[in-house]
């Protein structure tokens, strides 16, 4: 209030505006209303001290309770600091503060303390610098926002500190607003209520409350907010038809995309996102698969497998490949251990997150997408060679002319993403395909489970069987056909009502190009130069879209196709 009255008396005094007289007067005025309350008659303050203390279960003696309080001003913020923590009973290393004239040091300083567990904060006061970039939610479920910023998108800045991916606890946001019986004042109070309402809806529905406004810019969400405000109401409810605005905004808000996600999924078994059935019930069985294979090699690994954990000493290969990782991700000396077990993973997480120099968890979880499960896979595509497959003889489940010949195929969509997959085995009975399979009955045909496929060392001349592969490989590549005759069958509708929309949403562009050009009252060139450039535009963007539709919702025309094992009751003297 001050820093605005000095600004305004040197623009007074430099401009030589006699107009601007009534206002600091009135800012006089209003600093002397502000001097004369107390804390004690600070009602907004007595509300939040009440909420603390026994309107939201927050227990500062836990550690694992922490509070942040969000303001909109460093004159707010040091009222705060400065009465908050003494009304609390909180001691002076209970309170930390965040704001805008800090060294980025003492800032990050700050964030890791509040975020260690052994350290005494409870409290954190901020300021918007505290909005974006940093993470809160470690020891953090609750949100306070003293002040109502006039921006959703500062909203969601605010609230992604404690609610964001990691979360273990449900976030409890609360916003504090003050009532008034001045009509004025209450109209502009229903439009805050508005706002937090549309934040709450984005946070439940929609997920990115920019739409509401369309500015994407939190200053220029504040400037459109003000406007609405100055506005005269003339006993109108002006909230109401700001309501109403953001409601018409979000639903016409230019984002396509949303409009040509596929509704409906792939056809069953054919998700892209869904791993394939396999052998092997879980990582940690492979792992076991894995070593043992390397031991009947006669290949040295530093690894082992005991309580549900597998650990590996990277060899020099795997540590080629680890360069690429935060040099605090590799453990020390590249001894890694994994465990498929997701409470131990989260304890560990904790666990790290306690230490005061934010040590990388030393446990890590054991899924296909790990570095080191990615090698053991790796390597055991490469053991038998490129395009080759193991023969596996099971005379006690196939006759001796009878032959399986397991088959992976997939329709890449035109940006090379698998979009349909699935394992084909075909049957053949001398050189006569008699049979297709799906994996489920496949694998209960042939009891593919671990451990019961013997590995006999013994070799023989495939010859034969490799006469069998070109109609094993085109009775696959028939089934696979049809699975995606049958996916695109499904699909059809549903990307022809996307490329609909797209054509009518290019419309409604047009349409409303055409309305801005003829209110214009510029020169007649110029609006056909404008007109020109926007519609180059409109066909560029909806030229985008289509293609990115086209290119991720239909597959090329034929399948890639692998030959993945053969199963044969040929015993290896027989086919020698």
């Amino acid at each position: 209030m001050a820093r605005l009255r000095k600004r305004l008396e040197k623009e007074r005094d430099r401009e030589r505006q006699t107009t601007l007289v009534e206002d600091l007067d009135t800012l006089r005025c209003l600093e002397v209303a502000l001097q004369a309350i107390t804390p004690e008659q600070f009602s907004k303050y007595r509300l939040l001290c009440r909420q603390l203390s026994d309107g939201v279960s927050w227990t500062p003696a836990d550690p694992e309770d922490r509070l942040v309080v969000f303001t909109e001003s460093l004159a707010t913020l040091e009222f705060l600091a400065g009465h908050l923590p003494g009304d609390l009973g909180l001691g002076q290393d209970q309170t930390a503060v965040l704001r805008g004239d800090q060294r980025d040091k003492d800032l990050m300083d700050t964030v890791e303390a509040f975020n260690r567990r052994e350290s005494p904060i409870r409290l954190l006061l901020c300021s918007d610098v505290a909005a974006e970039g940093i993470n809160l939610h470690h020891f953090s479920h609750r949100l306070v926002h003293f002040d109502i910023p006039w921006s959703l998108m500062v909203f969601q800045q605010r609230n992604g500190r404690i609610d964001r991916y990691g979360q273990t606890r449900r976030p409890q946001i609360r916003y504090l607003l003050t009532e008034s019986n001045h009509a004025k004042v209450h109209g502009d109070q229903r439009i805050l209520e508005v706002l937090i309402a549309k934040d709450e809806q984005a946070r439940k529905n929609i997920g990115d409350p920019s739409e509401f406004l369309g500015l994407y810019d939190p200053r220029a969400e504040e400037e459109k907010i003000a406007a609405v405000i100055e506005q005269e109401d003339d006993g109108n409810d002006l909230w109401r038809q700001f309501e109403a605005l953001m409601e018409r905004q979000a639903n016409e808000a230019a984002s396509p995309l949303i409009n040509f996600i596929p509704e409906a999924g792939p056809a069953r078994g054919t998700e892209a996102v869904c791993p394939l059935p396999g052998i092997f019930p879980n990582g940690l069985e492979y792992a076991r698969a894995a070593l043992r294979w390397f031991a009947e090699k006669g290949e040295k690994l530093d690894g082992g497998i005991e309580n549900q954990t597998f650990w590996l000493t990277a060899p020099v290969d795997l540590q080629q490949r680890l360069s690429y990782l935060p040099k605090e991700a590799r453990p020390e000396h590249d001894h890694f251990t994994l465990t498929p077990d997701k409470a131990r993973i989260s304890a560990e997480i904790r666990r790290a997150r306690q230490e005061e120099d934010t040590a990388w968890p030393t446990l890590h979880y054991l899924w296909p997408l790990h570095p080191v499960m990615e090698w053991l896979s790796d390597r055991a595509l490469n053991a038998f060679g490129r395009h080759t497959a193991p023969v596996i003889q099971l005379p006690d489940k196939l006759a001796g002319d009878e032959h399986i010949i397991l088959i992976h195929g997939g329709f890449p969509n035109r940006r090379g993403h698998v979009l349909i997959q699935d394992w084909v085995g075909v049957r053949l009975r001398g050189e006569r395909v008699v049979e297709q399979l799906d994996w489920a009955a496949l694998a209960s045909r042939l009891d593919l489970r671990p451990g019961k496929l013997a590995n006999r060392g013994q070799v023989g001349d495939t010859a034969a069987l490799r006469a069998l592969l070109p109609a094993a490989v085109d009775a696959a590549r028939l089934r696979l056909k049809a699975l995606k005759a049958g996916f695109e069958a499904e699909r059809k509708d549903s990307l022809d009502a996307q490329r609909q929309r797209l054509a009518k949403l290019k419309g409604r562009h047009e349409t409303q190009l055409c309305l801005e050009l003829e209110r214009s009252d510029a020169p007649e060139a110029f609006k056909a130069r404008r007109r020109d450039e926007r519609q180059h535009h409109i066909d560029r963007v909806f030229r985008d879209y289509a293609d990115w539709l086209e290119n991720t919702q239909t597959t090329e025309n034929d399948p890639h196709l692998q030959v993945a094992a053969v199963f044969t009751g040929q015993s290896a003297k027989e086919r020698g």
